[in-house]
């Protein structure tokens, strides 16, 4: 797995068209339609900037936030202290996750899934959530479809024309298994005008339903959900993502 390091000073500007507010309301909304309200505790798998970790601790839930990179965890941090909230944040490898107890649920958003590279690696993730999830609890998580994989990422460039960062966004597809690397251009302004150019590769793995029904349903979760969308749409063909909703038995 890939840690963000250039890319988390500017995660936040060159995803600002990310519905977090929708996204936020749809977890929410499945957590109190399961018993799960204010005051549970909950985990952010991959939390990144906590742009999600701080709505959530904002709606008066007991936030624990995991990520790989201390990059982005500094900015995480940066972003709570700005708002006086103060979730845990922890440095970990969401593989190897190890909770000082167990939360009453969950969620891992953005694809951040996808990051994994083996679907040893997708069920060692569960194996983990089982020990760190009680019982009855509720995790939701994201994961990008074939769709997203040969159609949107595809061979085609991104660019993103932001104040004070321009960055070219590259995908480079594979095929077995199917995947796509991604280079990661920035052109970064400094104080006195000039522009500094930084670079990042990352890659991400494509799992099939199938894959991924295997690894969670192995460490004792059911599923409870599928939805193709936020507005929890039926999934369709031409869907970037599939949202997960699965219950620790």
């Amino acid at each position: 797995m890939n840690a963000y390091t250039v890319l988390a000073s500017f995660y936040d500007k060159l995803n600002a068209s990310v519905d977090y507010d929708g996204i936020c309301r749809m977890i929410e909304g499945i957590f109190k339609e399961n018993g799960i309200g204010q005051g549970a505790t909950l985990l952010d798998l991959a939390c990144g900037t906590g742009a999600l970790t701080v709505r959530f601790a904002k709606d008066g839930y007991d936030m624990i936030a995991v990520d790989l990179s201390e990059d982005m965890l500094m900015t995480a941090r940066d972003n709570s202290d700005e708002k006086e909230l103060y979730p845990l944040y922890l440095c970990q490898d969401m593989r190897e996750l190890d909770l000082y107890g167990t939360v009453d649920g969950g969620f891992c958003c953005l694809n951040s899934l996808n990051y994994l590279e083996t679907e040893e690696d997708l069920q060692r993730v569960f194996a983990r959530l089982k020990h760190f999830v009680a019982p009855g609890g509720i995790f939701v998580f994201d994961v990008n479809t074939e769709h997203k994989f040969r159609k949107t990422y595809a061979e085609n460039t991104y660019v993103y024309d932001e104040e004070g960062v321009y960055c070219v966004w590259q995908n480079y597809p594979e095929e077995s298994p199917l995947a796509a690397s991604f280079e990661l251009t920035f052109f970064v302004e400094g104080k006195n005008g000039k522009y500094t150019r930084l670079e990042e590769s990352q890659r991400q793995v494509w799992f099939s339903p199938e894959a991924i029904e295997r690894a969670y349903t192995s460490a004792c979760f059911e599923t409870v959900a599928v939805y193709g969308s936020p507005e929890k749409s039926a999934p369709a063909e031409h869907d970037d993502a599939l949202y997960f909703v699965i219950r620790r038995q």
